[in-house]
C-alpha cells in the first residue's frame, strides 16, 4: 500500500523520493565533532523543507578512501533492484567528503549512479551538474577531501618515522613485550614477564644448537600454553627481529638508506646472542651437537656409541607381557647390542657424582682462570683504549661540524653526508666496544655462578628436565660416550673440567708443575680413554 501511494505521488510530481547516506569515521568524529545524529537531523530537516519523501537511511561508520563499505554496498544493491524505475531518485548527504575522499573512484561511482537514475547531492554544497561550469566546483569538492587525507597520511608517516629515529617503537607491542604508558603520558613498550622469558629461552636454545628450530617451536608452544600471541608465524618473525637486541630498523625512503638505530626500550637479549642466533638460522654456524629429541627415560640417546661396531645407539620402549613398557638403548647394526636404559642411566649418574669437585677446588680454579684471563686480555684493554680514543675524535668532529654549519661555513648537503658517515663509524665502534666490554665484564661473578653448579651436578642432572640433562652431558663430554654394560668411557672431557681436577690433583700431593695428562706415549699407543671411576680421572692406554 505504501509503495503504491509513493508511486502515485511521484507520478503527480507532488514530491521526490530521497535516500539518505550518513557516514562518519572514528577519527573524524573525534577530531571535527561529526556525529551520525547531527547529520541525520540536518538531512531530515532539509527533506522536510523541500517536501521530499525519505525512503531509506544508510548509516556508515567507515573510511571514505574507497567505496568498499558495508552500507554503501547494501545501498547500491538496493538501487540495482529498482533500476527499471522511470523516475530519478535523490541520494542525499551533507557534504561531498561524506560521499568520497577518492576523486578517481568518485567520478566512476557518479557515472554508475547516473545509469541507475540516481542523482547524488550534498545539501551543504549543492551543485546542478546539468550546468557544465559546476563540474569545476565538483572537481574541487571531490579533490579537497583527498588532498586533506593525503596530507594527513603524510604527516602521520613523517611523524612515525621521526619517532622511530628517536628509538621509539610505534604500534602494538611485539611478542614478548607489552604496551605501557609512563608518568609523562608517553607510550613505550616493556618486557612481558612470561612471554619475554619464553622468547629469551628460545633464543638461547637456537644458539646452543641442540635442537632444530621446528623442535624448539614445539617446546615453546608447550611452555606458552595459555598465551595466544605465540602463534607459529609470530614466533618465526620474532626470532628474526633485531628489536629484541635493542635495535629498530628505519626503512629506506627517497634518498635516505635503510639503517638501524638504538631503541629506547629495554633489550630482551644481548646483541651478541641475537647475532649468533642469526648465524645458526642462516646455516653459517657449523652444527656440532646432535639435534635429537629424547624421551624422559632415554636422556643419553644421541650420546652413546656402540662398544662393538662404533655406531650411535638409539633408544626405544618395549612392551612387556604385563603391559608395562621397558626402555632400552640399542644398536641398529648387525651386532644387536642392547642395554637396559634404567641401568645405563643409573651408572652414568653414579659416575657423574664422582666428578663433583672437593671443597675449595672451585675457588682455586677461579683464581687461576682470572689470573690467566687478565694476562690474555691485555691486548683487548689496549684495543678498548684505542676505540674510546677514536670515538672521542669522531664526537669532536661532529661537534666542530655543527659549529661550522651554524656559522654558515658548511652547507646542509655536506653536513648531512658528514653526519651520516660519522654516525655509521660511531655505531660500528660502539658495537666493537660493547663486544670487548661484554667479554671483560664481571668475570669473577660469571665464573663463580657457573662453576658452583658443579657442586650439586648429580642432583641437577637427576632433577632436571630432558633438555637440562642433555645440556649437562654435551657441555662436559665433547665426544660421545661408550658404555660396555659396566661403566661409561669417553676419549675426552671438557677442558675446564680437566683443569679443575688437575688443580685437585696438585693439592693432593702431585709434584708442582707436573700435568698428569701430559704423558709421553710411544708410537705404539693406539687408543687413549678416560674412565669415569674415581674422584681422580684415570688415564688408560692400550698398546699393540
Amino acid at each position: 500500500m505504501g509503495k503504491y501511494l509513493i508511486s502515485n505521488l511521484v507520478k503527480k510530481n507532488i514530491m521526490k523520493i530521497a535516500d539518505l547516506y550518513i557516514r562518519v569515521s572514528t577519527d573524524e568524529q573525534a577530531d571535527k565533532g561529526y556525529s551520525q545524529r547531527d547529520q541525520e537531523e540536518r538531512l531530515m530537516r532539509y527533506c522536510e523543507l523541500k517536501g521530499y519523501t525519505v525512503r531509506n537511511i544508510y548509516i556508515e561508520d567507515y573510511s571514505a578512501k574507497t567505496f568498499n563499505r558495508p552500507q554503501w554496498t547494501k545501498l547500491i544493491a538496493g538501487l540495482r533492484k529498482q533500476r527499471n524505475n522511470k523516475y530519478t531518485t535523490l541520494l542525499l548527504f551533507t557534504k561531498w567528503d561524506r560521499f568520497s575522499r577518492n576523486i578517481s573512484q568518485a567520478y566512476q561511482t557518479i557515472d554508475l549512479l547516473n545509469t541507475l537514475r540516481v542523482e547524488p547531492q550534498g545539501i551543504e554544497q549543492p551543485l546542478d551538474l546539468s550546468v557544465p561550469e559546476n563540474k569545476m566546483m565538483l572537481a574541487f569538492y571531490l579533490a579537497a577531501p583527498e588532498v586533506e587525507n593525503d596530507r594527513r597520511a603524510l604527516n602521520v608517516f613523517h611523524g612515525m618515522r621521526r619517532a622511530k629515529k628517536e628509538g621509539r617503537w610505534m604500534g602494538t607491542a611485539p611478542l614478548g613485550y607489552t604496551n605501557q604508558i609512563g608518568e609523562d603520558k608517553r607510550k613505550f613498550i616493556a618486557i612481558h614477564e612470561v612471554e619475554g622469558a619464553i622468547l629469551r629461552w628460545a633464543f638461547q636454545q637456537i644458539v646452543d644448537n641442540n635442537f632444530n628450530t621446528e623442535q624448539i617451536w614445539k617446546m615453546v608452544r608447550q611452555k606458552a600454553a595459555g598465551y595466544p600471541r605465540f602463534s607459529k608465524n609470530n614466533f618465526w618473525v620474532a626470532i628474526r627481529n633485531p628489536l629484541y637486541c635493542g635495535k629498530i630498523f628505519i626503512p629506506p625512503f627517497k634518498d635516505e638508506n635503510g639503517h638501524f638505530v638504538r631503541g629506547q626500550h629495554e633489550a630482551l637479549i644481548p646483541e651478541m646472542l641475537f647475532n649468533e642466533a642469526q648465524q645458526v638460522l642462516d646455516g653459517r654456524k657449523r652444527v656440532i651437537k646432535p639435534k635429537i629429541v629424547s624421551m624422559e627415560n632415554l636422556p643419553l640417546r644421541g650420546f652413546l656409541k656402540c662398544p662393538q661396531c662404533g655406531r650411535m645407539l638409539t633408544g626405544s620402549a618395549s612392551k612387556g607381557k604385563m603391559g608395562n613398557y621397558y626402555y632400552y638403548y640399542h644398536c641398529s647394526g648387525e651386532c644387536k647390542v642392547r642395554f637396559k636404559a634404567e641401568n645405563t642411566n643409573k651408572v652414568f649418574v653414579e659416575q657423574l657424582s664422582e666428578l663433583i669437585p672437593k671443597p675449595g677446588m672451585i675457588e682455586v680454579y677461579i683464581l687461576s682462570v682470572v689470573e690467566d684471563f687478565k694476562n690474555q686480555t691485555k691486548k683487548q684493554d689496549s684495543e678498548r683504549r684505542q676505540i674510546i680514543s677514536q670515538l672521542e675524535q669522531l664526537n669532536t668532529r661532529m661537534q666542530n661540524a655543527r659549529i661550522q654549519k651554524v656559522d654558515g661555513l658548511l652547507d646542509d648537503d655536506d653536513f648531512q653526508m658528514l653526519k651520516q658517515d660519522t654516525n655509521a663509524k660511531i655505531e660500528k665502534l660502539e658495537a666493537e666496544l660493547g663486544n670487548l666490554s661484554d667479554k671483560h665484564k664481571e668475570i669473577n661473578f660469571l665464573l663463580e655462578k657457573g662453576l658452583k653448579k658443579l657442586l650439586g651436578l648429580d642432583l641437577r642432572y637427576v632433577n632436571g628436565t630432558v633438555e637440562e640433562k642433555r645440556e649437562i652431558v654435551s657441555s662436559m663430554f665433547p665426544e660421545n660416550l661408550v658404555f660396555d654394560g659396566v661403566q661409561h668411557r669417553t676419549p675426552r672431557l671438557n677442558s675446564a673440567v680437566v683443569l679443575i681436577y688437575q688443580k685437585n690433583s696438585e693439592l693432593e700431593g702431585i709434584k708442582k708443575g707436573t700435568n698428569p695428562f701430559e704423558l709421553d706415549l710411544s708410537q705404539e699407543v693406539t687408543q687413549l680413554r678416560l674412565e669415569l671411576r674415581t674422584h681422580r680421572l684415570r688415564v688408560c692406554c692400550s698398546t699393540n
